[in-house]
């Protein structure tokens, strides 16, 4: 990998964060947005929900699709994979962004194992916990996009967004689904790990799931959705909106990284775009 690749990967890594939404950017609903109907919450959760929320209903920006020279396929530096948009990774992803992947997907074993103990009846279950299992049984009772939907809406209203800065001190911290559901607030990237835990728990192959960091154009800043593939569409789910968006109509956003069961993948555009 040359010198410039990894240079470039680094002032990725280092630049990630979730900018705040402008609710005025997108006035109007795009025509292929599928609406997620509302979560029905039991009357005290749904008042503690819509307490704390601070979702923004504006409209997700777009991704856009930046094509590889032919020198570089010449190089054969890409491998086509089965992802969101048709996109082409790079085989191999940084290091240290792949060792975080790795550490939360053990605390995610973890997790799945409070779960289970939970179902099974354990005095002891957090209440964090039966609350991921409430929204978790909730979705399982229905099917395609109100699966997708129940489950976007629901994380959505039970999180507010706070930086990592202002709720541990630190530039970049990834909380477990359980701990960010405990503490009620978290960034973009714990919204999407918590839709990816619970979209997985509630039925989705692991194969349908993709966790993606993206850059956003308009605000200069990077940002973490979770893409779904249903049928034969890729739906973004998103903490700032309550719709989810058929991503082949994308246009503001590039992907930057793709993590999901099988590790870590760098789009090999965002190399050459950034």
């Amino acid at each position: 990998m040359s010198i410039f690749v990894q240079l470039a990967w680094m002032l990725l890594l280092a630049a990630f964060c979730c900018g705040p939404a402008l609710a005025d950017d997108h006035p109007k609903t795009p025509p292929d947005a599928i609406d997620a109907r509302p979560t029905e919450l039991p009357a005290d959760l749904t008042t503690k929900l819509a307490a704390g929320s601070n979702v923004e209903k504006q409209i997700l920006p777009q991704i856009s699709l930046l094509t590889p020279s032919q020198n570089d396929r010449d190089q054969k530096r890409f491998v086509l994979s089965q992802e969101p948009f048709g996109l082409q990774a790079f085989e191999n992803a940084p290091s240290a962004l792949s060792a975080k992947w790795a550490d939360l997907q053990s605390r995610l074993l973890s997790e799945e194992a409070t779960l289970a103990a939970c179902r099974s009846g354990d005095r002891n279950c957090p209440a964090a916990a039966h609350r991921l299992l409430y929204i978790i049984d909730l979705a399982q009772q229905r099917q395609g996009f109100a699966r997708l939907g129940e489950i976007n809406r629901a994380v959505n209203l039970s999180i507010k967004p706070v930086s990592d800065w202002a709720q541990y001190g630190v530039e970049d911290f990834w909380s477990t689904p359980i701990g960010t559901l405990s503490a009620g607030a978290g960034d973009c990237e714990d919204y999407a790990i918590l839709k990816y835990f619970a979209l997985r728990e509630a039925g989705i192959l692991r194969d349908d799931l993709r966790l993606l960091i993206v850059r956003d154009i308009k605000r200069k800043t990077d940002h973490a959705v979770v893409a779904v593939h249903l049928g034969e569409q890729w739906l973004l789910l998103d903490n700032r909106m309550l719709v989810m968006v058929n991503a082949s109509q994308a246009r503001n956003y590039y992907p930057l990284f793709v993590l999901d069961h099988r590790g870590v993948r760098g789009v090999a555009t965002a190399v050459f775009a950034r």
